[in-house]
C-alpha cells in the first residue's frame, strides 16, 4: 500500500478586509477586527475522492480548522453554514451548519457526526494541525503535533458534498497567523492507546 503524504496547497479565497496573505500565499495574517473573527480562508486545492492529508502550522490556539466547499461564504464564521465543517482548537467543539457558533452550544445536525473532541489538547503556543481525509468513507480525522486526537467528521454522504477544500479561520488579536507548510511528510501513525511521552 503506498504511503500517504501531506498535500501541498496555498491560501486562495478569503475576505480581504479580514486577512492579508503573504506573496507566496502560504501565510495568512488576521487583521484583528473582532466583528470578523473566524471567517474562513480557503485553500486552492479541493478533494472529491480518495485519501488525503494536509497540515497547517500556527503559533496560537485561537483557530478553527476544517473543510469548506468552493461556495462557502467568506463573510461569516466557519461552521455556521452547510458549506463548512470545523473544529475549534480551544474548545474541541465541532460545527457544521450551526447557525451561531458563538453560543457555545454543541450542534452538529448529522446523527453520525462528532459534536466535541474531548481528547484535543492544543497549547496557547500552537503547533501543527493535521487532517486525514478519506472521501470514499466520509471520514476526517484530526492530529495535533502528530498525535491522533480523534474523528472530526463521520458522514457517509461527505463525498457527495465535494470537492472539499482545506480551510482555516483565526480569531483573537491582530497578528495571529496560519501557515501552509511547504515541506511534505507522511501521515502520523495511529495508536489504539495513548502513548507516554517522556
Amino acid at each position: 500500500m503506498p504511503t500517504l503524504e501531506s498535500e501541498d496547497y496555498v491560501w486562495e479565497k478569503f475576505d480581504q478586509d479580514t486577512y492579508t496573505v503573504s506573496d507566496n500565499k502560504r501565510r495568512v495574517n488576521f487583521k484583528g477586527d473582532p466583528t470578523k473573527q473566524y471567517y474562513p480562508v480557503i485553500a486552492d486545492k479541493g478533494f472529491s475522492e480518495g485519501k488525503h492529508y494536509w497540515r497547517v502550522q500556527t503559533p496560537c490556539d485561537n483557530m478553527r480548522v476544517g473543510l469548506a466547499t468552493k461556495d462557502c461564504p467568506v463573510d461569516q464564521e466557519i461552521g455556521q453554514n452547510e458549506h463548512s465543517w470545523c473544529v475549534d482548537l480551544q474548545t474541541g467543539d465541532v460545527w457544521h451548519n450551526a447557525g451561531d457558533t458563538r453560543a457555545h452550544s454543541i450542534y452538529v445536525p448529522a446523527p453520525e457526526a462528532v459534536a466535541r473532541l474531548y481528547k484535543i489538547v492544543v497549547p496557547i503556543s500552537g503547533g501543527t494541525v493535521g487532517l486525514k481525509m478519506d472521501m470514499d468513507e466520509g471520514l476526517v480525522q484530526l492530529f495535533f503535533n502528530t498525535e491522533y486526537m480523534g474523528p472530526l467528521i463521520k458522514d457517509p454522504k461527505l463525498k457527495e458534498k465535494g470537492p472539499l477544500y482545506p480551510c482555516v479561520a483565526i480569531g483573537g488579536l491582530e497578528g495571529k497567523v496560519a501557515t501552509s507548510p511547504s515541506d511534505t511528510c507522511t501521515v502520523p501513525q495511529m495508536y489504539s492507546y495513548k502513548r507516554n511521552k517522556l
